[in-house]
């Protein structure tokens, strides 16, 4: 296939992606996979691990770290919607191993990896030094996502007024630089706070921004959050048939994208509404779906929702035995994902990136006072280089001598070759000479002159 006939393909149109890929040579080949691995994010997570694999396979025998990057990224997120959440630390861990160029992005993928494992105290750990990279190199597009990220983990701990201080700072430059996939993130994730404090107008109108922004973007993952999110705060509302619209909604898109992370807070949202309106049996079938998909991805935060949701339905249906055994799991899993020895690393990680950020500024500041020492210096020896008189000169009105500070009178021009770099050389003026030498003056002028 000649370049020609692969630079007018559109690279973000996956079928037109496929349709080239057999006739490519290796490492234009390689450069279609990266980008239909790209394509297919947040669509075809099957798809995306099958393409993946097929491109570091073919990077076995050709060196390409930035190719090789761009896949490994791809595949650790495809393996995060899979909710195969070590799979996804491998391949991040793979990216930040061979990124030289790009530390904090591999730093961040992986921080969302451990926080999907409800692992907070590492998520915020990679996330802080990311931060720390894209601060020092000044790289506001990558700082924006980072600080929504560290949102979301302040948001998991209850911290609301620290979670909402980061998305707002992600969202002021999402704006700036009009970075519309972050800023839908970010309103997405300001809705989730407005709507656990009970501000359900506010949470709606930055969820219907954001849900606005992905549909125009088609990011159907993106756009399957927002729609389960508009859910909840009418489930709030006790507006249940439209709720249930919504969480309908959401659920076809994450089983058609294969987002089962996703699943499972909709599957228990669902059940929830059908808990509400009575319909215990549907409630309970939809619990159990994602009960068994929580087991089977291994997440200690999905499997305490679904063991609190199992509890409450089965309380409410009289099987008081069973719902016990489950409020059990439920306190012993928040127990394991709460336990003291996390929230103590959580504080002490914010206190050395608040520390280290200091001690930077500081850094700033000392750098900057020595230049501004050394610019002051130049400015002392370029003024002493040009000395010069100002003020009220006490002159003799008789001789013309002049009073210095220490008051000795001086002649006029000592007192000037001290204060200045003008130097004197002497001789009459024509007035003195007509009244000091008037023969001397007289010869000349019978002299004549020549034109």
């Amino acid at each position: 296939m000649t370049d020609d006939m692969t630079d007018s393909i559109d690279r973000k149109d996956p079928d037109a992606l496929e349709r080239i890929l057999p006739g490519t040579e290796k490492l234009e080949r390689i450069g279609i996979i990266a980008d239909l691995c790209v394509a297919l994010r947040g669509v075809n997570s099957e798809k995306v691990i099958e393409y993946g694999i097929q491109g570091l396979e073919l990077l076995g025998s050709v060196e390409d770290k930035e190719l090789e990057s761009a896949i490994l990224k791809e595949l650790c997120w495809a393996k995060q919607c899979l909710g195969e959440y070590q799979a996804a630390l491998d391949y991040g861990l793979r990216k930040l191993e061979i990124d030289d160029k790009d530390k904090s992005s591999a730093l961040n993928i992986i921080g969302v990896t451990y926080w999907r494992m409800g692992k907070y105290d590492k998520a915020l750990e990679c996330y802080l030094k990311a931060l720390n990279i894209l601060e020092v190199s000044e790289d506001k597009p990558g700082i924006a996502p980072v600080l929504n990220n560290i949102g979301i983990i302040y948001n998991n701990m209850g911290d609301r007024k620290k979670a909402l201080d980061y998305y707002n700072r992600s969202i002021k430059i999402c704006e700036e630089l009009e970075l519309k996939k972050g800023l839908a993130n970010s309103f997405n994730n300001a809705g989730n706070i407005y709507r656990k404090t009970g501000e359900s107008k506010k949470a709606l109108k930055y969820y219907k921004k954001a849900l606005e922004i992905r549909e125009n973007l088609n990011d159907k993952r993106g756009f399957s959050h927002t729609l389960t999110n508009i859910g909840t705060v009418y489930q709030d509302l006790k507006n249940f048939d439209k709720s249930l619209k919504y969480f309908l909604r959401s659920l076809k898109i994450e089983e058609e994208t294969g987002d089962r992370l996703a699943s499972v807070d909709t599957l228990l949202s669902i059940s929830v509404i059908y808990a509400s309106t009575d319909r215990l049996s549907k409630a309970l079938e939809y619990v159990r779906r994602g009960f068994d998909f929580a087991e089977e991805i291994g997440v200690p935060d999905l499997k305490r929702d679904c063991c609190e949701t199992f509890s409450t339905i089965l309380e409410q249906k009289g099987n008081f035995r069973e719902a016990l055994e489950y409020h059990k799991k439920y306190k012993a899993l928040n127990d394991e994902i709460f336990n003291e020895d996390s929230s103590s690393r959580i504080n002490e990680l914010q206190v050395q990136y608040e520390t280290e950020k200091k001690e930077k500024e500081k850094e700033i500041y000392r750098l900057r006072n020595i230049e501004l020492a050394e610019a002051n210096e130049e400015l002392k020896h370029a003024l002493a280089e040009v000395t010069h008189l100002s003020g009220l000169l006490p002159i003799c009105a008789s001789c013309k001598k002049i009073r210095d500070d220490q008051g000795y009178w001086k002649q006029i021009e000592s007192y000037v070759s001290e204060h200045s770099e003008a130097q004197f050389s002497h001789g009459l003026c024509p007035e003195c000479m007509m009244m000091l030498y008037p023969d001397l003056i007289e010869h000349s002028e019978s002299k004549g002159s020549c034109d």
